[in-house]
């Protein structure tokens, strides 16, 4: 027999699974991910962006926020005028000047990066530790996993821009790095109970019970059974939370608690504070702010439909 036909033949697992699954009418997702996780999340996603608008939408804002933030992380600095500060949306100015004399639309360019920036980061951190706490205690389960969930209640108990008040008003001297481990800190937990929850459903699942069966370490299942399968949930929540991560900064940045960048747009929005009668350093932040809560929720809501095989079968059957 050549090689290629025995590469091609499915392996014992592979067969009791998909025989199990074949009997009861059922595909399992978790065993697609597990065959080739990467052909699975792209033929998913390229599904979605044929049949749901909120998947376009989200992707073509995402897009465009994307390119904003390298073109204002590229250009050069940002100086005004001081002979035209408050000026208000003209030819010349599409939306006006702030009380510096900058334009409020090259402004928002330049202000793209450190936004979008600090909220990726922090999102990134977050997720990462979030999957590892909830990956392990949902594996580990005894000690380790009441550890994990009498944390998670504390902190889910306190809203998050509470804590994130209390704390940078506790540091000496706070700072836009101090706020993303604060983030990092406070919002892992939501990540990792969603995470837990799901290692402890696809240890149930048979192609796991096959894979321990057949003399699977708990390194390999953790690698190879369990995590493929959880990361999709773990991936939506962290799109969920790159919008959380934006409000947030823009409230600490509004209310003048904290160090942020001064062309973030949260740090935008708090100008309007000494200039009341300048409508328009709320009204181009704010809907920008918007635009970039708008574009996560869109872009979460499609990759949760993307890798729900009931809702993917509907949408190729409807």
């Amino acid at each position: 027999m050549k090689p290629e036909s025995r590469r091609s033949r499915p392996s014992l697992i592979e067969w009791i699974v998909t025989s199990s699954q074949r009997m009861r009418g059922q595909v399992d997702p978790a065993l697609a991910a597990f065959r080739d996780p990467a052909r699975l999340a792209y033929s998913s996603w390229r599904l979605a962006l044929r049949n749901d608008t909120r998947a376009r939408v989200g992707t073509a804002l995402t897009l465009l926020l994307t390119i904003m933030a390298v073109y204002g992380a590229l250009a050069g600095p940002l100086v005004g005028r001081s002979d035209r500060a408050l000026h208000g949306p003209s030819g010349a100015h599409w939306m006006g000047t702030d009380g510096s004399g900058r334009d409020v639309f090259l402004a928002l360019v330049h202000g793209a990066y450190p936004t979008l920036g600090a909220a990726l980061l922090a999102t990134l951190g977050a997720g990462a530790l979030g999957v590892a706490l909830g990956a392990l205690g949902g594996f580990l389960r005894g000690a380790p996993d009441l550890l994990l969930q009498r944390t998670i209640e504390a902190l889910s108990s306190v809203p998050l821009l509470l804590l994130v008040l209390i704390a940078q008003a506790l540091l000496p001297v706070p700072s836009s790095t101090s706020l993303l481990f604060i983030v990092v800190f406070t919002r892992w937990a939501d990540i990792a109970q969603v995470v837990r929850a799901d290692v402890l459903r696809v240890l149930q699942l048979d192609h796991v019970t096959a894979a321990r069966a057949l003399g699977a370490g708990p390194g390999r299942l953790l690698a190879r059974h369990v995590l493929p399968s959880v990361l999709a949930s773990a991936v939506v929540l962290s799109a969920f939370s790159v919008g959380a991560v934006i409000a947030v900064e823009t409230a600490i940045a509004v209310i003048g608690i904290g160090i942020v960048h001064p062309l973030a747009w949260g740090a935008l929005l708090g100008q309007a504070r000494a200039h009341p009668e300048a409508w328009w350093l709320v009204a181009f932040p704010a809907g920008f702010v918007a635009l970039s809560l708008g574009a996560t929720v869109l872009l979460g809501e499609a990759i949760r439909d993307a890798f729900d095989p009931r809702l993917r079968w509907n949408r190729v059957t409807g």
